[in-house]
């Protein structure tokens, strides 16, 4: 049992030294979906729904100053 936690305590102290110090964004993760126009036209004819989730995700992008 001891073992284990002086082998857990270096462990510890490695994922400690992990914390990010830079700001974050809520862009971050995101980019601009730009479909060609022939796949466009295709999703559209053949997967509504997708081509309603690519508009969206890309008015959310531009809404939250992400991309213009």
């Amino acid at each position: 049992m001891t073992k284990s936690l002086l082998l857990m305590l270096p462990l510890c102290a490695l994922l400690w030294g992990c914390q990010t110090t830079t700001k974050q964004s809520v862009c971050d993760g995101f980019s601009k979906l730009t479909p060609s126009l022939e796949t466009s036209v295709a999703i559209l004819r053949t997967d509504r729904p997708f081509a309603n989730q690519v508009a969206s995700h890309n008015k959310f992008g531009t809404r939250r100053g992400c991309w213009k």
